[in-house]
């Protein structure tokens, strides 16, 4: 059985974007630390704005009849960052990024970093007219950037929108930091050392548990797992490292714990079978803002599943935009490459961005069936998973969407929905 992809695939970026072909249970690099410097909104951060969010818009906008004269057009898409590193003790700078991908049909977007280099924010279907998320980690030269504020300058063309516009949530410039770096010294966090360890749990799971020679100074670990599954933060890849962050913080990663030992269960039940991999970001007491990320453990096998398969399937009919607003519903197919007496266990996996439902109580339905995969409407990116009854499924499976708002409404944002099934034989 093929899994069913997205034909865009994103080039590899970050420091945490591929998995390296190692031997089972081994570490492809060293642990690093990292210092994290966010964007923050407001005058007093360098950052004045007309709009409760940042937003970034194609030339056309000021001038349209319409749109010119609303809060979000007067962004001229340039934010700053105060980054109070010395460029010359760094060994990597990166730029990270929370996006809404933008109005369908956005085309173009891009950054320019301090005037001094620009580079394309990946392409994930947006300028094909999808409504998408992305978290992409770019790389900078360390000349790029200053101690100092640096300015970000975002653009984008029109495209085949009505208005060319995304949002940036959040905007980190990441500082690399190498072991001799003074403030780890300063710190007593020069010669500190993690890894994880993986060993079977019970049933079809993994006990995941760090290693570190100075566990008094951790504040909080997070997990983050490379398998085979559904793309939830929308680069279009499906076996890669997993999960994002909202408001700043791990979401759909494997786990997080915040006091000793530092241990969690990652439940293989509904993952595809596939050599994985995980890693994991610790923070720590006294010194806000620093990161330090454990060398990846690849090339793991999962738990044996016996005779049973597990699948991600998704919809090869998706509407384009899929966006519901104003009444007027959307809907997509997902077809079953199998029987549904086969099936033992399945899992709806959707996300969705929030424009609200107005008065439509049950938004989206699965074969008629409500499942609750939206909040209240706050325009955020929530992703759901969501145990179905098998006696639900059919062969062909409709999945439709509704909202009574008249102003955003509900995006299902790319991949588009999609059942984890687990199949025997």
């Amino acid at each position: 059985m093929k899994l069913n992809r997205r034909t865009f695939v994103l080039s590899t970026i970050g420091v945490s974007a591929g998995l390296h072909a190692i031997p089972a249970h081994a570490a492809s690099e060293s642990g690093r630390f990292w210092r994290c410097w966010w964007f923050e909104m407001g005058a007093e951060h360098g950052n004045p704005g007309f709009n409760s969010r940042f937003r970034v818009n194609s030339p056309e906008t000021s001038l349209h009849p319409e749109f010119g004269s609303r809060s979000e057009a007067r962004s001229s898409g340039m934010l700053q960052i105060f980054m109070p590193e010395d460029p010359r003790q760094l060994d990597a700078v990166e730029l990270y990024l929370e996006l809404w991908g933008g109005h369908p049909g956005t085309a173009n977007r891009r950054v320019t970093v301090n005037g001094r280099s620009q580079h394309p924010i990946p392409e994930n279907g947006t300028a094909a007219g999808h409504c998408t998320h992305l978290y992409p980690a770019i790389r900078l030269r360390r000349e790029d950037v200053v101690n100092g504020y640096n300015a970000i300058q975002f653009a984008c063309d029109q495209g085949t929108t009505f208005w060319g516009h995304f949002i940036v949530d959040n905007a980190c410039l990441r500082a690399g930091l190498p072991a001799a770096h003074p403030d780890l010294a300063k710190l007593d966090l020069a010669r500190f050392q993690a890894a994880v360890r993986v060993t079977p749990g019970p049933g079809e799971t993994l006990t995941l548990e760090l290693e570190s020679n100075q566990p008094d100074r951790i504040a909080r670990v997070d997990f983050r797992g490379f398998y085979e599954g559904y793309d939830e933060n929308g680069d279009g890849v499906t076996y890669d490292w997993h999960g994002f962050t909202k408001h700043r913080r791990p979401e759909a990663w494997l786990g997080s714990v915040s006091s000793a030992p530092y241990r969690i269960q990652w439940d293989t039940s509904m993952t595809p079978d596939a050599a994985a991999g995980v890693r994991a970001q610790i923070t720590f007491r006294n010194a806000p803002g620093l990161v330090y990320e454990t060398a990846p453990l690849t090339g793991m096998s999962l738990p044996p599943k016996g005779t049973s398969r597990v699948t991600c399937i998704t919809s090869a009919s998706l509407p384009v935009p899929f966006w519901s607003r104003a009444g007027k519903p959307r809907s997509a197919k997902i077809e079953l490459p199998v029987d549904p007496r086969s099936i033992q266990r399945a899992q709806l996996h959707v996300v969705t961005w929030d424009g609200g439902r107005g008065t439509v109580e049950h938004p989206f339905r699965l074969n008629g069936q409500p499942f609750e995969v939206c909040g209240k409407g706050a325009h955020d990116v929530i992703y759901s998973v969501r145990e179905v009854p098998v006696k639900l499924l059919e062969r062909s499976n409709i999945v439709e969407l509704l909202s009574g708002t008249d102003h955003h409404g509900i995006e299902i944002l790319l991949p588009g929905p999609a059942l984890m099934i687990r199949t025997v034989g």
